[in-house]
């Protein structure tokens, strides 16, 4: 890859990495897409530079997610208590944390919803910063790590098949990309209407 491909493509793994993490944007970006890519282009180009920057990244939301927890407490829990799930979502995270602290914050990254919340939710409850970073770290390292050895095998298998995985994720990185942002989203957006389907009638009728 040329060094301005590379640049734009490692600043996209971190941006994206950092964004499906990040609060404000969790919903809309979506990280197993990018680890994937990583994952991938970390065995194809001999570089750890595309896992560094997928760590970088979802480390770094974490970070900043835990200092808008604590330092824009109302306007977080404004945020947090808008709708009857985010406040189920917080007690129940909450009360893990004030059990668990580092290991929660650590498991959370496999928690769906409540791995977003619990990051500002740490600091908005003044959990020590030393604490929530060794947890941050341990969860980043699990939770991402996961889809990069899939990534990564996935393109040693391609290889191994007969397949040249190398030019393939060059050529069509983008295209890979945008399309299981959209992917997933899609997907996303299906469940979502499929859960809604199936909640009980409130009145009794349904």
């Amino acid at each position: 890859m040329e060094d301005t491909i590379t640049i734009a493509i490692l600043a996209t793994i971190f941006l994206g990495a950092f964004f499906d993490a990040w609060l404000v944007t969790c919903l809309f970006v979506f990280g197993e897409a990018v680890f994937l890519l990583a994952g991938g282009l970390a065995y194809t180009s001999g570089s750890f530079l595309p896992i560094l920057a997928a760590y970088g990244g979802a480390y770094a939301a974490d970070q900043c997610s835990y200092g808008m927890g604590r330092f824009s407490r109302r306007s977080f829990r404004r945020f947090a208590l808008k709708t009857a799930r985010r406040r189920r979502i917080i007690r129940q995270a909450g009360a893990l944390l004030e059990k668990r602290g580092i290991v929660m914050i650590a498991a959370s990254r496999f928690m769906g919803p409540i791995a977003w919340i619990t990051p500002p939710l740490a600091g908005n409850l003044s959990m020590p910063y030393s604490r929530f970073s060794l947890g941050s770290l341990i969860g980043v390292v699990l939770g991402v790590g996961q889809f990069l050895v899939l990534g990564w095998v996935g393109a040693y298998s391609a290889e191994r098949g007969g397949f040249d995985p190398k030019t393939f994720l060059e050529t069509h990185f983008w295209t890979l990309f945008i399309g299981g942002q959209c992917l997933l989203l899609s997907l996303a957006l299906l469940w979502r209407l499929i859960t809604s389907l199936r909640r009980p009638d409130p009145a009794g009728t349904g």
